[in-house]
């Protein structure tokens, strides 16, 4: 079968977020199928990466043309949220192709978290005084409507429509009622990775607490990581707290720490982190809301035990609470300070869910993925 996966950046495999799952998923895909990875961007060039084919178009013209040379059956549309994109993927395609929308994120993550969003956002633009109860009332009441409608038409307009999780149909749902009678369409599948191999035991661990990710506040809440390591630098001495990443936040973290004198703190900017996995012993994470969560199965499949607000309903999928990792009611700083205590003060405990946190990673295997993508095409195939 020959699959195009559409992506509206320019191709990284090393960028992070939705290109480093694009290469996954090209590099899973193409093991059974020809693959190719179109990128509508004017900085793109034709290349390939991995051995697969990078194609740079910069018009819908020029896609089109390149889906019908290619003899293209299948696009995996990455920018699935995007009712305009999607528009011209239906037009230029004419049912020639069949087109699966991936949703990178979970469906309710505006409506769950508007408040901290839209505080972010007025504060930005130097508007705060407009930040009120009815103000982000008629913002939330708007987004609503405006996804209904826009999700709504892509559910019902394109052959399938994937999300991260089977546990997000019921936001979807919610947002949507309507789609009830297109569940069928809709499937739940997490980014597939491939497990290093690492001898967990052998790893030589250290008392490190890490962090990885964008430094920013409305999505990852970086603000909360510092309240809790604030609780623990007092009991927990001889910790350390590593930061790996870059972000708006950065240097408000970095004033935080030398107003609180957390001097056990270190910033390493945007680096390779699988070094840093390796060291730390427990990995933590405040996000409000993601779509999966790659940190995560990256932390587990270096014995670094995850833990993380239950804020999302993925994160249940990915963490199994006290098997292999560690999930806190969400934005309970008191309680995440205090669970990440016991697991410090508990090293058997740690080692123990560092070595079902490995095990786990399997479960989102190219292998175990492929078995899922594999019955949405088989989907296409007996629809049509």
């Amino acid at each position: 079968m020959k699959i195009a996966i559409i992506l509206q950046q320019k191709f990284d495999p090393n960028a992070g977020g939705v290109q480093r799952v694009t290469n996954n998923l090209s590099q899973l895909l193409s093991v059974q199928n020809e693959v190719y990875i179109i990128c509508f961007n004017k900085n793109e060039k034709n290349r390939y990466v991995d051995n697969i084919p990078i194609v740079a178009v910069k018009s819908d013209i020029e896609l089109k043309n390149i889906l019908d040379q290619l003899n293209i059956e299948v696009i995996i549309n990455q920018t699935g949220y995007s009712v305009k994109f999607t528009k011209m993927l239906l037009y230029i395609t004419n049912n020639k192709a069949k087109i699966i929308n991936n949703l990178h994120i979970n469906p309710l993550n505006f409506y769950d978290n508007h408040k901290n969003i839209i505080q972010e956002l007025f504060n930005r633009k130097k508007i705060g005084f407009l930040n009120t109860y009815f103000t982000r009332k008629i913002i939330l009441g708007y987004h609503v409507w405006k996804q209904r409608k826009e999700l709504g038409f892509i559910v019902k307009n394109t052959d399938a429509f994937v999300m991260l999780s089977e546990k997000f149909k019921p936001e979807l749902l919610f947002l949507v009622p309507k789609l009830k009678k297109y569940l069928h369409k809709i499937h739940g599948i997490g980014n597939p990775f491939q497990r290093p191999e690492v001898d967990i035991k052998a790893l030589s661990k250290e008392n490190i607490v890490l962090f990885v990710g964008r430094l920013d506040l409305s999505q990852k809440r970086v603000d909360l990581l510092l309240k809790i390591w604030k609780k623990l630098h007092v009991q927990a001495p001889d910790w350390k707290f590593w930061v790996l990443g870059d972000g708006a936040e950065k240097k408000n973290m970095e004033k935080y720490c030398l107003q609180n004198k957390l001097d056990r703190v270190q910033f390493f900017g945007k680096v390779d982190p699988t070094e840093y996995y390796k060291k730390a012993k427990i990995f933590h994470m405040t996000s409000a809301f993601e779509g999966f969560g790659n940190v995560l199965i990256e932390a587990q499949s270096y014995g670094c035990v995850p833990m993380l607000f239950d804020s999302y309903a993925a994160a249940s999928d990915i963490v199994h609470h006290n098997q292999n990792g560690i999930l806190i009611k969400a934005f309970d700083c008191n309680e995440y300070a205090a669970e990440t205590k016991k697991l410090m003060d508990n090293p058997e405990k740690t080692s123990e869910l560092a070595l079902n946190a490995y095990e786990n990673v399997l479960r989102f295997s190219y292998e175990e993925t492929y078995k899922k993508w594999e019955k949405v095409f088989e989907f296409l195939r007996k629809k049509y």
